[in-house]
């Protein structure tokens, strides 16, 4: 099973980077819009491969190197064909005014009523239009956003999102938060609600418009927050990422609470020993993710989800998807991971 896993892993990448090599070689001419249509046939094809394998088929073999080469192609094809359809609907709102004149069938003396001439117009307006997009598109914006700490909080709300990007918290700040933003689209905003009776900050950092088209082609686009918190209060955290990398270390912070929903990204998430009782969820899609834990802490795993690759090493297996560290019961201070994945693979690590 672990060898196949291997297997399943090392397809998937290989056949991403060579679709990323051939696009940006020139090398694809896909009609993406039919290929993202047949995405059912991944359920299928992943339906069938679950069958195999708990019957112990070798069948389960094609059917796991199939899925590997499927799987990246169709997340390829979807993200090439948003991309390409943005661009599509700017050429088609040119062509629709020639359209509305091949209505009128008038035309002048030096025109026989082929407009090849007026497409390559509208081409090279389209070339023209794309590339000063991408040029105003490549300047970096930083903005830094900060509150200052009330003495009174003892607890405190953060809710950040972000979408594609880079995301970093690192070591405390003396205020309540302090984040540094770099983005080539749009910009961010941070507001910060206080309850009048518990002090309790609510805090929400996201994009301005977090709809804006984002080109994800290298070198045009940066999008990076580097966020700090106060060590003081007792925190709850909402994360919503998308693709790219999530760098949280939040050893030095007391957790009670958290949520992280990803996309296709690589997380990394280290949990502290400051609360007593912390819960954790993450719910990712395909994603690389590895949690560490605090050894002195007792940690409870929740997993579900058909196609993950875990490494749970220093777990007990107790059945129903549950997985407890050594000396669990006797442990003063408790964590709960409930993990949900797509197609993922998922390492806890105690350290």
């Amino acid at each position: 099973m672990q060898r196949r896993n291997g297997l399943f892993w090392g397809i998937f990448l290989l056949t991403l980077g060579v679709l990323f090599l051939a696009r940006r070689a020139g090398w694809l001419d896909v009609d993406w819009h039919s290929l993202v249509n047949l995405w059912p046939v991944l359920l299928i094809l992943a339906g069938v491969n679950l069958i195999l394998e708990r019957r112990g088929n070798p069948a389960a073999f094609i059917t796991t190197i199939m899925l590997a080469v499927a799987l990246p192609t169709t997340l390829f094809g979807f993200f090439s064909h948003n991309r390409d359809r943005d661009h599509d609907g700017f050429h088609m709102r040119w062509n629709h005014d020639d359209d509305d004149d091949d209505n009128d069938h008038t035309y002048s003396d030096n025109d026989s009523g082929d407009n090849d001439d007026d497409d390559d117009n509208n081409d090279d307006d389209y070339r023209e239009e794309r590339e000063r997009r991408n040029v105003e598109s490549a300047e970096t914006h930083s903005n830094t956003f900060s509150e200052a700490m009330d003495a009174n909080a003892h607890e405190a709300v953060l809710k950040l999102s972000g979408g594609a990007g880079r995301f970093f918290i690192s070591d405390p700040t003396s205020e309540l938060i302090k984040a540094d933003t770099k983005q080539t689209v749009g910009t961010y905003s941070m507001s910060v609600d206080r309850d009048p009776t518990t002090h309790t900050p609510t805090i929400e950092l996201k994009p301005k418009n977090e709809h804006e088209h984002i080109n994800l082609k290298d070198g045009d686009f940066e999008n990076r927050v580097d966020v700090h918190l106060n060590a003081t209060p007792i925190w709850t955290m909402d994360v919503a990422l998308g693709a790219g990398q999530g760098n949280l270390d939040l050893s030095q912070y007391a957790v009670k609470n958290m949520k992280i929903g990803a996309g296709a990204a690589d997380l990394d998430l280290k949990l502290g020993a400051k609360a007593d009782q912390a819960d954790i969820k993450l719910d990712v899609g395909a994603a690389s993710v590895t949690v560490h834990v605090p050894k002195e802490v007792g940690c409870r795993i929740k997993k579900d989800g058909a196609l993950n690759v875990e490494h749970l090493d220093d777990f007990t297996d107790v059945g129903g998807g549950e997985f407890v560290s050594p000396g669990y019961d006797a442990s003063q201070k408790k964590m709960t991971i409930r993990y949900n994945g797509g197609i993922s693979s998922f390492r806890v690590v105690r350290y």
